[in-house]
């Protein structure tokens, strides 16, 4: 009972920082109590699936309120801008962690011994660069929202919606283990972050050819396109009927991480050099 209501008051914490900072220290106090409340109440009912329950609504409501409370205080208009202005810093961020995560992969399969000791060069960059994405799937989008053409708006908020996907099934997967330890791995949370990685190559690939045929970019057009393709290095190889012992199902991770990173950290530096183009706009979703 006291670690359930400790993670999901934890994490409930982290989310009050959504708000401005008057709000939360005029009400989110206030706010804690009562979310701890409604979480011991869902949990004598239901127990930890009542606690489960309890979130998406709070969820939706939290960031509605939020969301209101600084479009009152004209914060979500600058927010927009800084967002735009960053997109090319997050990305080259991308880049450099996948490149990191190409690297620790290269030493893990190279290594006779402790291989599992590298696993870490691996993960860790790989999971961490989640979160850079996402801010700089929302700078990208608000850059091109206007500009780019049917395929290419599809295809920034698919990957949008993919990079929320990961991020919300990382916080589910970590909410869950520490509520229920003994359960296992959650087959479903990890489904639902697979579908949402592809959901951003997709989009990418619907972006990359709106990008490649109305020419969006200063230079290198084809990089959103590639990004999105390097997706097939992420597939098992069998499916395209490549046998496990040739050396390109040994060596695809490594390609997938590294071409990927060198795709981010190009089109991040593109994104730098376009500055504060006229034709970047603070569209709403």
């Amino acid at each position: 009972m006291r670690a359930v209501l400790g993670i999901s008051e934890r994490l409930y914490g982290l989310l009050l920082y959504l708000y401005p900072q008057r709000f939360r220290a005029a009400y989110g106090q206030q706010m804690r109590q009562t979310f701890r409340d409604a979480c011991g109440m869902a949990h004598r009912r239901s127990g930890v699936g009542g606690v489960l329950a309890l979130w998406p609504p709070t969820l939706l409501d939290l960031l509605k309120s939020a969301l209101e409370e600084r479009a009152q205080r004209g914060e979500i208009t600058m927010f927009k801008a800084r967002l735009m202005t960053m997109a090319g810093p997050f990305t080259v961020l991308v880049g450099v962690l996948w490149l990191l995560a190409a690297l620790g992969d290269f030493v893990f399969r190279i290594s006779l011994q402790g291989r599992e000791a590298f696993l870490g060069l691996i993960t860790l960059p790989f999971f961490l660069s989640f979160i850079p994405l996402l801010f700089a799937l929302l700078g990208i989008r608000l850059r091109f929202h206007l500009v780019a053409g049917g395929s290419g708006k599809l295809g920034l908020t698919v990957s949008v919606a993919g990079g929320v996907g990961v991020i919300t099934s990382v916080l589910i997967n970590i909410l869950l283990s520490g509520m229920a330890p003994e359960a296992g791995p959650h087959l479903w949370v990890n489904y639902t972050a697979v579908f949402s990685v592809l959901s951003i190559r997709v989009g990418f690939i619907l972006f990359g050819l709106d990008v490649s045929r109305n020419r969006l970019l200063p230079r290198w057009n084809w990089l959103p396109l590639l990004l999105g393709l390097t997706v097939v290095l992420s597939l098992p190889m069998e499916w395209f009927g490549v046998p496990a012992f040739l050396p390109t199902q040994w060596a695809s991770p490594f390609l997938h991480f590294a071409i990927s990173g060198v795709c981010w950290l190009l089109f991040g530096l593109t994104l730098l050099g376009r500055g504060q183009a006229s034709q970047a706009t603070a569209a709403s979703f």
